[in-house]
C-alpha cells in the first residue's frame, strides 16, 4: 500500500526512529492537514492549537475553520499565516 510519508522518508534517506509522532501538509497556505493529532486545545477564527505526541501544533491565520476531524487527523482551512510545532 502506498504511503506518502513513507515514500518521502525513503526518497530522501531520512532517519526517523519508529513511527513519526505527527505529519503536517500545508497546501498553498489555504489548507493544513495534520496527521497524528491527539485533540484540539484551542479553536478560533485566528488561532488553532492541536495536541500532538509530545507537544502542540499552532496554526495562525484568518478565517480559520476546522473542516474535518477524525481519530488521528485534522483538517483546517482558511488563510494560513504560520504553523509552529512546540
Amino acid at each position: 500500500m502506498f504511503n506518502f510519508f513513507s515514500e518521502l522518508i525513503a526518497d530522501y534517506g531520512l532517519e526517523i526512529d519508529g513511527v513519526s509522532s505527527f505529519n503536517i501538509i500545508n497546501m498553498s497556505n489555504k489548507l493544513v492537514y495534520i496527521e497524528g493529532q491527539k485533540g484540539v486545545v484551542k479553536i478560533s477564527s485566528e488561532s488553532m492549537s492541536i495536541r500532538i505526541k509530545g507537544g502542540l501544533v499552532e496554526v495562525l491565520g484568518q478565517n480559520l475553520k476546522l473542516k474535518k476531524i477524525s481519530g488521528s487527523t485534522v483538517c483546517i482551512v482558511g488563510k494560513i499565516e504560520s504553523i509552529e510545532s512546540k
